[in-house]
């Protein structure tokens, strides 16, 4: 092999490897995007929207369920 070659070879085979590292930050960054749409409230599709009303649900069911224990310890 020449340096020519030995040269050129280096050449493409950077280039090759630039791309690849390019085309899988693109990837990366286009993931992380979206879940970081997905964790923002946006009016009940998202998954932030989607956990708050099971945390309201919970604290009604607890509330209910307190009170009924103690219906239940008064009588």
């Amino acid at each position: 092999m020449t340096t020519a070659e030995v040269i050129s070879l280096f050449g493409v085979s950077t280039v090759v490897i630039t791309a690849v590292i390019a085309g899988l930050l693109w990837i990366v960054k286009a993931q992380v995007s979206a879940m970081q749409r997905d964790l923002k409230p946006n009016g009940g599709n998202s998954t932030k929207d989607q956990l708050n009303r099971i945390e309201n649900d919970v604290a009604d069911v607890r509330t209910k369920l307190d009170g009924h224990i103690v219906w239940h310890l008064d009588k």
